[in-house]
């Protein structure tokens, strides 16, 4: 591996004079410590400068042919990063006080020149050349970090006063650096890091359009100027945009308590189904040995009538739990679908799930016409989980209105889309009404198992469950958009397959 010029521990130095002796001179005095160029006119030296990005310390005479001392260092400093020293005779001082003043040189020798002079400065200019280039490479390594960062990143002394940022802002107060909803934050945060040297914090913001993020800021002590306390100590403040990840360990964190609950309700609905299976036959055969007399028989028999109602309600409650239980195992039922043709074949069933509403309720299905949308998917499972979701928009609209369904291709990232399903795309099936809506409260519930905002009775709340639950093995997702008094999309995106 090359090493790096910044760390060079030996000079190399180009020596320019048109008299043979002196690069001979020159030669002998820095050969054992330094690496040695030699050009006997200016232009072969350039060309050298050009070829040897490596060269740390030039040493020029004043008085050459075609071009003097001075302009080749100024042509030079073009090229070049080297640091240059001016070989002189008394007569050139003017020359060499201009190229001072210009900073083409860093020193000059008189000729004849110390031996012992001439050698400190060759090598205390090479030293400065190194402190340069290195400082030169950090500043090109920060400078890079600091732009290529996926986060905000801010340095701020111990008034708040911004000393470096990555941000578009580039105002002297920190505070201006950050959106107007992560001022108040960040001001917290200093303080805290005053007292406690470090302070992170996670928080969910919204911007001024009404979208949310989440955000993880970090912030934490410098320590300097050194030696100082925590309170006078310059700061960093980092600030990630989470909302990726935040969004994937909730739909982790929902689909593994789905999975384990739908574990847990197909153990139980298969015994409890076995119960009431004894218990209604136990009521069956008391049906037929009813005694005494006439009004005695009707008080059993509705007794009798309403403990077999409740055995068939808590029967339909297996049943639906059993489904839920199975709603994340597509088996061997998954299989290659077109979309359109499936919901135009079963757009009659969904219909027939608004009749007899009062008011009347109509429903809408709307297919994207730009070819075929296939996916790899249950039927049945899909058909159940949209017909759920056509109950719902009914419901919610007591006072009538449309309920849409839709098809089309989007725009969106399934993180967990197999390979043989395209990237960047998917599905979006959509159940749209125009009734009561939902508040955000209730939203971060609705997929909760037996979480319902319907009446007693009407509703077991493992519908949303079941369908999420579905989604979620078909590597899927479901983004809910609702507003109270302004209706309700549910949107269950799948991956599209290839081809």
């Amino acid at each position: 591996m090359n090493e790096p010029y910044s760390t060079r521990a030996q000079p190399c130095v180009l020596l320019v004079d048109d008299e043979e002796e002196i690069l001979v001179a020159l030669g002998d005095l820095l050969e054992e410590s330094c690496t040695l160029l030699t050009a006997s006119d200016p232009c072969s030296a350039l060309a050298l400068l050009e070829a040897h990005p490596e060269i740390s310390v030039i040493i020029s005479d004043q008085r050459m042919p075609g071009m003097t001392g001075d302009q080749f260092l100024s042509r030079a400093s073009a090229r070049s990063d080297a640091r240059a020293i001016l070989m002189t005779g008394y007569a050139d001082l003017e020359a060499v006080v201009a190229a001072l003043n210009h900073g083409r040189i860093v020193a000059y020798v008189h000729k004849p020149w110390d031996a012992d002079h001439v050698f400190s400065l060759v090598h205390e200019a090479h030293r400065t050349w190194q402190a340069q280039r290195a400082l030169k490479v950090e500043q090109a390594l920060l400078h890079g970090l600091m732009e290529s960062l996926p986060f905000g990143l801010v340095f701020s002394d111990a008034q708040g006063r911004c000393i470096r940022s990555n941000r578009a802002c580039q105002g002297e107060c920190e505070s201006e650096h950050y959106a107007s909803s992560l001022k108040p934050v960040i001001s917290r945060l200093r303080e805290q890091v005053w007292h406690e040297g470090q302070a992170e914090e996670l928080l969910e913001i919204t911007d001024e359009t009404g979208q949310s993020s989440w955000h993880e800021i970090v912030r934490m002590a410098l320590k300097w100027p050194e030696d100082v306390p925590l309170s006078e100590a310059w700061q960093v403040s980092v600030d990630r945009d989470v909302t990726r990840r935040v969004l994937l360990e909730t739909r982790l964190n929902r689909g593994e308590r789905l999975e384990a609950f739908g574990r847990l309700a197909g153990g139980v609905a298969h015994d409890f189904n076995n119960l009431l299976t004894i218990l209604g036959s136990c009521l069956e055969a008391l049906s037929g040995q009813m005694q005494g007399d006439e009004r005695a028989r009707t008080i059993q028999e509705k007794w009798l009538g309403r403990a077999m109602e409740t055995v068939e309600r808590g029967e339909g409650l297996t049943r639906r739990l059993l489904q839920f239980g199975r709603a994340g195992q597509s088996g061997r039922t998954v299989q290659p679908l077109d979309i359109a043709p499936f919901l135009e074949e079963r757009a009659s069933l969904f219909r027939q799930s608004f009749y007899g509403a009062v008011p009347a309720v109509r429903f809408v299905l709307e297919l994207e016409d730009d070819g075929p949308l296939p996916v790899l998917t249950c039927p049945e499972q899909l058909e159940m989980a949209l017909l759920n979701l056509c109950v719902n928009a009914r419901d919610a609209m007591p006072d009538g209105g449309t309920v849409t369904m839709a098809a089309r291709r989007i725009a969106y990232t399934l993180p967990e889309a197999p390979q043989d399903c395209v990237q960047g795309q998917a599905l979006a099936l959509e159940v749209r009404d125009e009734g009561e809506g939902m508040s955000e409260e209730v939203q971060k519930h609705i997929f909760e198992p037996f979480f319902t905002t319907k009446q007693p009775g009407k509703g077991t709340g493992l519908g949303l469950a079941g369908i999420y639950s579905f989604v979620l093995a078909h590597h899927g997702d479901v983004v809910v958009e609702s507003t109270p008094g302004q209706g309700t999309v549910m949107r269950l995106l799948l991956p599209l397959l290839k081809g």
